[in-house]
């Protein structure tokens, strides 16, 4: 009786105990197969955008970056390095190749002018030479006091200059007082320095072997001009200027001479001045046989000074050219690091094409063709064609 009370005591409880036990398992079960599933793909955060544009290499490499995309983009950098560095590379070269052009372009013009003023100085050289053999009584006889004068002796370069009025000789003394080191430059030299103060000796202080040793071993140039725009630069720079006139006074003498000899009834003041003689006047005293012995240098031929039948000139310059021969002479002799020749600051040019032919055009006939026989020789050594109006 006992045992059945005990019996069925414990199989109430342990009824009970499983029918919780189920119960449990069941909800706890139920809620997690039950729970919705959210189909949607994970929402990632935006990467930060970075704050300097040079972090953005590193912002390329990070944990939510695929490997892959990670291993394409380095690649990509990669590439576009090194293209990058290809054409920096091509641009390199074809700024070398296009500075080296310009390097050789630039050495070829020298070569290219030197050249030139090489055909042109053979040129002058045949012109002179043929017409000495023309004229044979031009190599007659020693050189004469007259142009042993007229050539100046440049010791320390041994050059010899036969300096000829009206053709730029101010600006040639000027450039040997520079390479005798009288003066560092040019600039500022006076005409009355370069002419009565340039330290320079002529021929005519050396006795007669010291004159043949220079004659023969020194470098020796002249410089022409057009002959009677030579003559026509003298009237107006010596007479028709007033004010130089009125300086210089070592032309009185001749324009007293003209004004007695040519002008008709000239007053007491033209003689005793003589001031404002005219063209007309000028050339009546320049085509009178009678007046040639006694012409001054500045409208004397240039072949009674300079004898360029009897000396061997090594460069043969014209004033119309003086740029480029004076360069292409000192870039021969290698002075073109020490000088240069004035440049046209420094002359006083009195011409023009137009105020030549004003001046020309009115002599009569007759007068060109005197003028023409007196200064004939300078135009066929130096190689200036005949005038048309002739």
């Amino acid at each position: 009786m006992v045992a059945w009370r005990f019996i069925r005591r414990y199989l109430l409880l342990g009824f009970l105990m499983s029918g919780f036990v189920y119960a449990a398992i069941y909800f706890s079960t139920n809620e997690v197969f039950q729970a919705q599933v959210n189909t949607n793909p994970v929402r990632r955060h935006k990467q930060q955008e970075p704050a300097f544009p040079w972090e953005a290499k590193d912002a390329l490499v990070g944990p939510n970056k695929p490997l892959e995309q990670h291993i394409v983009q380095r690649a990509v950098m990669a590439d576009d390095s090194k293209e990058d560095k290809e054409r920096s590379e091509v641009k390199q070269r074809q700024q070398k190749h296009q500075e080296s052009q310009e390097k050789e372009e630039a050495a070829q013009e020298p070569v290219d002018f030197m050249a030139a003023q090489a055909e042109i100085q053979k040129e002058r050289q045949r012109v002179l030479s043929e017409t000495c053999s023309r004229h044979p009584e031009l190599k007659r006889g020693n050189l004469n006091m007259y142009t042993q004068r007229h050539l100046y002796v440049h010791e320390k370069h041994k050059i010899l200059y036969c300096f000829v009025p009206k053709i730029g000789c101010s600006n040639w003394k000027r450039v040997l007082m520079v390479l005798s080191g009288m003066k560092p430059n040019t600039d500022g030299i006076t005409s009355d320095e370069a002419h009565f103060h340039n330290g320079m000796k002529r021929l005519s202080g050396l006795n007669r072997e010291e004159q043949r040793v220079r004659l023969d071993t020194y470098t020796k140039f002249i410089f022409a001009r057009h002959p009677f725009v030579r003559i026509l630069s003298a009237y107006r720079n010596k007479y028709a200027d007033i004010n130089v006139y009125k300086k210089d006074t070592y032309f009185h003498i001749f324009s007293k001479k003209i004004m007695k000899k040519y002008r008709k009834n000239p007053s007491e003041v033209d003689l005793k001045t003589g001031e404002n003689i005219t063209w007309h006047e000028w050339v009546q005293y320049l085509t009178d046989p009678q007046e040639r012995s006694g012409f001054d240098d500045h409208w004397q031929e240039i072949y009674q000074m300079c004898s360029p039948c009897k000396i061997h000139y090594d460069y043969i310059g014209k004033l119309e050219t003086v740029a480029d021969d004076a360069e292409y002479m000192l870039k021969s002799l290698e002075l073109d690091d020490k000088v240069s020749y004035p440049a046209r600051a420094n002359s006083h040019p009195t011409n023009s094409s137009q105020t030549y032919d004003k001046f020309f055009g009115e002599l009569t006939l007759d007068k060109l063709k005197q003028l023409w026989n007196v200064y004939n020789l300078d135009f066929e050594l130096f190689g200036y064609p005949k005038p048309d109006f002739l």
